[in-house]
């Protein structure tokens, strides 16, 4: 049963504070003192990092770097409606001309006890790489809340740097036009200048909801695929706080193609800018995609908003696994995909870590991308205390001796309310980016690795 509900403006506030939920403002019927989603975003306060680490997997020297690594941060217990957003910043080596920064795990905690859920989101926004100075500096938002807003709160996130000299490895990363240091919301048009949509579940019939948007950059060369890198999400009922029961995110398959639907873009319905409409396209700097997303408690559906925000690169060198997968609503008291028969309370860990390989990996370079998720707990919503997802470390050994590389990674999931006993179930995709596809005078030359997965 949902608490009590909250108030029109207190939950124009809470939307426009959330995360990636900020951006969602324009899009909803919820508007609060005629701020844009720019300058709201601008008014989230930068919170003190209270851990960071980085390492670095895998170099070659003069050509390519990729290093993990996470942020924590707390919001205090008392202050309302309020998301955490801290910046970071890694050097990179001097050869690197260009470098990007996605999201790869996240984990959200109620401090004090578990409740209900209202907003719940994780981002990487205003990504800046700075070549003379040889760094890269981006914000992390998180976001938990309900309707009360004042629960404290601590925000955990997994990141994937990579960095590359152009000059050796063809590739061309947009991360959005923020281009300069200084956000400049008079000259965004109210919204933010970077990959994102936020749309509604409105017309569905379940809690399973599927958008459809794009990305376009003329600097994308033709007839190669454009890999979709995931930097964030964001989830908030439309009416009120609720239990969860099961939430999932699927980024699905990118193509080079775009055709005359409407897309989501922003907070707009637009149709992709085709050179002959009503005709398909194929090329010319698109990708496409659609997105699925579920949030739900005991009910089949409600109505809630959901956010996506991505980076894409494409170049000669870049190639893109994108292994099948899929997310499906389970009613309440159903066993899960099979895997438990009968609905009852399992006892189990509130957090599950399983280490994956993939072999054959026909690329000098590989690096994992969590791209798809799906948690609920076993019989019935509950309470949340505990939520996240992340890739917890990864290693990739370079194709030799006519065998192709292979790619391990570890992923861990936590879903709990104040029971630490109780099991849940999870399922994952990882889509993989390759870069730097093997050729009879590149084989058993790669990168050098210089940490594996820990067991």
């Amino acid at each position: 049963m949902a608490s009590k509900s909250l108030p029109l403006q207190g939950r124009s506030r809470v939307l426009l504070s959330a995360s990636l939920i900020a951006l969602f403002i324009p899009g909803c019927t919820f508007h609060h003192g005629g701020e844009s989603v720019c300058e709201r975003y601008q008014d989230i306060p930068l919170a003190l990092l209270t851990a960071g680490t980085s390492h670095t997997v895998f170099e070659t020297p003069g050509t390519i770097i990729a290093i993990q690594g996470s942020g924590t941060a707390t919001h205090t217990a008392g202050n309302s409606a309020g998301a955490i957003k801290v910046q970071q910043m890694l050097t990179v080596p001097r050869y690197a001309s260009q470098a990007l920064v996605f999201l790869n795990g996240w984990k959200l905690d109620y401090k004090g006890g578990d409740r209900h859920m209202l907003a719940l989101g994780a981002a990487i926004t205003e990504i800046h790489f700075d070549p003379k100075l040889h760094t890269l500096t981006w914000d992390a938002l998180g976001l938990i809340r309900d309707n009360d807003g004042k629960a404290g709160y601590d925000f955990a996130y997994q990141f994937t740097v990579v960095a590359w000299n152009a000059a050796n490895l063809n590739a061309f990363v947009d991360q959005g036009a923020i281009n300069s240091q200084t956000l400049d919301c008079s000259q965004t048009g109210g919204e933010l200048p970077d990959n994102y949509f936020y749309a509604t579940n409105s017309l569905t019939s379940t809690a399973l909801s599927c958008f459809f948007t794009f990305l376009q950059n003329s600097s994308f060369p033709s007839s190669r695929p454009v890999a979709v890198l995931p930097r964030g999400f964001g989830f908030v009922w439309n009416d009120s706080d609720h239990n969860l029961f099961q939430i999932g995110y699927h980024m699905d398959h990118s193509e080079t193609f775009a055709d005359g639907r409407n897309y989501s873009k922003q907070g707009s319905q637009v149709p992709a800018p085709l050179p002959n409409l009503p005709a398909s396209h194929v090329d010319s700097g698109f990708a496409s995609w659609s997105p699925y997303a579920i949030f739900e408690d005991n009910d089949s559906r409600r109505d809630y908003t959901f956010a996506e925000l991505v980076s894409g690169l494409a170049g000669n060198d870049v190639g893109v696994i994108q292994p099948p997968y899929s997310v499906l609503p389970v009613a309440a008291d159903a066993p899960f995909l099979g895997i438990f028969t009968t609905c009852g309370e399992t006892p189990g860990s509130n957090t599950t870590s399983e280490d994956h390989v993939i072999e054959n990996v026909q690329y000098q370079h590989a690096v994992p991308m969590l791209t798809g998720w799906n948690m609920q707990y076993l019989c019935d919503d509950k309470h949340v205390q505990h939520i996240g997802v992340q890739i917890d470390d990864w290693s990739y050994q370079p194709p030799a001796n006519g065998i192709g590389g292979i790619l391990r990674y570890k992923v861990s999931s936590t879903l709990a309310d104040d029971d630490s006993n109780r099991a849940h179930a999870i399922t994952n995709r990882v889509t993989v980016l390759g870069l730097q596809g093997l050729t009879p005078a590149n084989v058993g030359i790669g990168p050098r690795p210089t940490r594996g997965v820990n067991k």
